[in-house]
This record gives structure tokens, sequence and C-alpha cells, in this order.
């Protein structure tokens, strides 16, 4: 883009018209949208997640009630899709591909938007537990 933006401003490339026949539109979001399928990597979740801000949001299901995800960011790491896993301080979910996400800022229903840290202090996992 920013090549093509110097290109205009120098002259050297000439804009043409978008050709019509060939244009779609793109669908409306709904807020279904914004749930997270944890069979996609983390990557694609993560670029997904920076999407849908501020419209539909990004969330799943914890214990029953949504859990609204609001920063996160993909890693290299083995964790099964939908599962939870922390280390040390950090709380893991598995995507696909034997990609995790690393949940940074997170917002239970009817709460606050909170550090993961602070959710893991105020939500004592079980082992197995699993988003979605």
């Amino acid at each position: 883009m920013i090549d093509t933006l110097q290109g205009l401003a120098a002259g050297t490339i000439r804009p043409s018209p978008q050709e019509d026949s060939q244009a779609t539109l793109a669908p409306s979001l709904k807020k279904e949208d914004g749930r997270i399928d944890f069979a996609r990597s983390a990557q694609e979740i993560w670029n997904r997640l920076r999407g849908f801000q501020p419209w539909p949001g990004a969330f799943t299901n914890f214990r029953g009630k949504n859990l609204q995800i609001w920063e996160a960011k993909p890693m290299e790491k083995h964790v099964p899709p939908a599962a939870l896993q922390t280390e040390h301080e950090w709380l893991l979910v598995g995507c696909g591909g034997n990609t995790a996400l690393e949940l940074l800022v997170v917002q239970p229903e009817g709460k606050r938007r909170m550090s993961a840290r602070d959710f893991l202090h105020g939500h004592r996992l079980r082992p197995g537990e699993l988003l979605g």
C-alpha cells in the first residue's frame, strides 16, 4: 500500500477504475460471527479477533457463560484444541494445527475486563477444562 501511495504521489502509476462486474459485497457481520472456533489455527483466530473489534468481538463460553476475548497472541505450543492450560502466570488455550493462544485480556459475562492473570486468580481452573 505504501508503494502504491508513493507511486500515485510521484505520478509513476496510473489509477484504473475497478471492473464493476468483478466487484462483490462483503456480508454483514452478525454477533455469531465472533464465536471462536478453536479448530482454527491460533494465527487465524488472532486475525479474526483483531478484525472483529469492536463488532462483533470475539467470544467463547466458559462454565456455561460468555467469555469475551479482548487481547491474545498466537504461540507455537501444542495444547489440545479448546483446552485451557496454565504455565506460570500465562493462560493458554489450544487451537488447531498444534498451536495455542495466550489469552491476555478477557471479560467474563457480567464482569469488567481483566488480565488473564486476574482471571486465573479468580477462577481456579480444573484439570481438563475447555472453552467453547
